[in-house]
């Protein structure tokens, strides 16, 4: 807590995870309620067809359950669309 963390996510396989320009607005949005919300702040990041990358300052002791939050809400969806 009260860190600097560099958090990346990649496609399995480095297959795409973002197919199209809302894909990738969803997911800002899914990262907005996951994390922003209470568990950190957002230095910088980085979305790319096959990954992404998060520079972030840690503000509660629960980063690990929100990520998988934020990536299973991400993933369902995804699968649902195509």
């Amino acid at each position: 807590m009260g860190n600097f963390y560099h958090v990346y996510n990649r496609g399995n396989n480095h297959q795409e995870i973002f197919f199209e320009r809302e894909n990738y607005i969803y997911f800002l949005r899914l990262l907005k309620e996951h994390l922003i919300a209470n568990v950190v702040d957002i230095v910088a990041y980085c979305l790319m067809p096959n990954h992404y990358h998060f520079l972030v300052y840690l503000k509660d002791e629960t980063l690990s359950d929100a990520m998988k939050s934020l990536s299973l809400s991400y993933t369902k969806a995804i699968n649902k669309r195509f």
